[in-house]
């Protein structure tokens, strides 16, 4: 026989396992990478999301934390138990949240991926190859700018202008390594989409518009000029 608090339990079971699927998909994480989030092996994070084992306290503390949301300060929850009469949500709270940016979203999963696998050296390492690659970029691409509008940019001894010189060797020392590690695909697709997106937004703004029609007093004034007698030669 199932007793009321055995039945409360499994309520609570049941509303947390769903509220944490719906909160790693707001997420955009994938179940290692949220796992790693929160400090749960990925197998275990499967089975909270599945609701076989009840979320200890330990990490519904780590899911406020980190994603501010708990998991069982929800409506639902309330209504399950009977404490409250309102209407049940679709989903959760933080499953419609604002859409993140994509960029954002890209530099928290790198940021959890480098927190999983690397140490905090390699961390400290990677930050500082990162600065090093995007100021290499930046000079790189403005001394090309300043070559095409013919402006003087950077600090030539010599006549040679070593910033220049050490930026594209940087980035041809580090290129490898920062395209290992980004999601080529993940992102190609993505610009991919913003493009096709600007097109079709441009092809909706070129699109013939309605015919341009005249004033009445420009319509006098094509009137008269056609009723005038020429001109003589």
């Amino acid at each position: 026989m199932v007793t009321p608090q055995e039945d409360n339990e499994s309520i609570v079971q049941r509303v947390g396992a769903a509220n944490l699927l719906a909160l790693r998909a707001s997420t955009g994480l994938s179940q290692a990478q949220f796992a790693a989030a929160i400090g749960l092996s990925e197998r275990a994070l499967r089975r909270y999301e599945r609701g076989e084992r009840e979320l200890p306290q330990a990490t519904r503390l780590a899911v406020i934390e980190r994603f501010k949301f708990d998991l069982l300060a929800t409506d639902r929850l309330a209504t399950e138990v009977g404490a409250a009469k309102v209407m049940l949500s679709p989903m959760p709270t933080a499953a419609i949240r604002e859409p993140r940016d994509f960029w954002a979203s890209l530099r928290q999963e790198q940021k959890v991926f480098r927190e999983k696998n690397y140490t905090r050296l390699g961390q400290i390492i990677l930050t500082w190859r990162d600065h090093a690659y995007f100021t290499a970029t930046a000079y790189f691409a403005m001394k090309h700018l300043s070559f095409a509008l013919d402006i003087p940019f950077g600090i030539e001894v010599h006549g040679i202008d070593w910033m220049f010189l050490a930026s594209a060797a940087t980035i041809l020392l580090l290129i490898s390594s920062v395209v290992a590690e980004m999601p080529v695909f993940k992102v190609a697709r993505h610009l991919l989409r913003v493009g096709k997106s600007y097109f079709d937004a441009r092809g909706t703004l070129i699109a013939p518009s309605r015919p341009l029609t005249l004033t009445p007093f420009r319509q006098l004034a094509t009137k008269a000029a056609h009723s005038m007698p020429p001109s003589p030669r």
